[in-house]
């Protein structure tokens, strides 16, 4: 029987080998995605032989599971047959949230009456790295518009990587936005206490980050990370009395970290924010990466 334990920080060295398994390129199996929503999500795991299983408490309040992450087939199959049993054995409804569009077609086959929900607030978005980098081509003369603006009122800004000296500096940065600009909704005042326990914990997380400084004020900070083709951006934060600043801050952590290998970068959800839905979409995204809830029978 599986035996779900909570998840703590402690627990990245665990988490993290199993997350170059996925191949949907979401956010959801991303070690910011997993250890920054733990407690909102209320999120315990176990390893079932080769496969890592998480069981959270979804957004109705009901028990599910993510998919588990697995290196073949056959361990997949295995780790999906114990969670139908775990489910039996506690009376529960066998639920998978966050489900990829490449794995839709599994569940598909193995529960021929699944009820199947997408989320469109939750659904990521996706970008080619070299646009984002670049801001190359009419699409995005707003974006270049703004970092043109912003080199010329500020010519003596600069990109510094975040590290363990000017944490400090970085930290009450964000301590000074987030009594500026923190939005009042439960997933935001979520958001920031995590984001104040990342920068606390900034190794143990082992992301990668970086500022944009104008005399030495730290104005904007970005901190992601990569698996397989893909940069994740977890925290993306910008003062903006500083016009310009998130484009910058964009563009910036991408010129600094993006590799040979990178193709993608993911800019999560907009979670139904309206404000949110607009920006993420005036980057011109690839395309949006679907989540499902699948209710399965059992």
């Amino acid at each position: 029987m599986l035996n779900f334990a909570p998840l703590t920080l402690e627990d990245i060295p665990t988490v993290r080998p199993f997350l170059a398994l996925q191949h949907s390129r979401i956010c959801d199996y991303s070690i910011g995605g997993i250890f920054m929503w733990r407690d909102f999500f209320q999120t315990r795991f176990t390893v079932f032989h080769n496969a890592l299983l998480f069981q959270v408490r979804y957004l109705s309040g009901v028990s599910a599971f993510t998919v588990p992450l697995a290196p073949s087939q056959e361990d997949f199959t295995a780790a999906v047959d114990e969670i139908e049993r775990y489910c039996r054995e506690y009376e529960l409804p066998l639920i998978f949230c966050t489900v990829p569009e490449n794995v839709l077609p599994v569940f598909r086959d193995r529960y021929p009456s699944a009820f199947i929900q997408p989320s469109r607030d939750w659904f990521d978005y996706l970008y080619r790295t070299e646009d984002l980098a670049s801001f190359h081509g009419k699409k995005y003369d707003g974006q270049r518009n703004h970092i043109h603006k912003f080199k010329r009122l500020f010519p003596d800004y600069d990109f510094h990587e975040i590290t363990e000296e000017n944490l400090p500096k970085v930290r009450a940065f964000y301590d000074g936005f987030a009594e500026l600009y923190e939005k009042p909704s439960e997933l935001a005042r979520e958001e920031s206490t995590k984001v104040k326990e990342l920068l606390k914990n900034y190794k143990e997380y082992g992301l990668f980050g970086g500022i944009i400084t104008v005399e030495e004020n730290i104005v904007a900070m970005s901190i992601g990370e990569r698996i397989n083709d893909t940069l994740f951006v977890h925290i993306e934060k910008a003062d903006i009395r500083y016009n310009g600043a998130y484009q910058m801050i964009v563009q910036e952590f991408l010129q600094h970290f993006a590799q040979a290998g990178d193709l993608y970068v993911n800019r999560e959800e907009d979670v139904g924010d309206e404000g949110l839905r607009k920006s993420k979409l005036s980057y011109h995204p690839t395309a949006l990466l679907e989540k499902s809830i699948v209710l399965a029978d059992n």
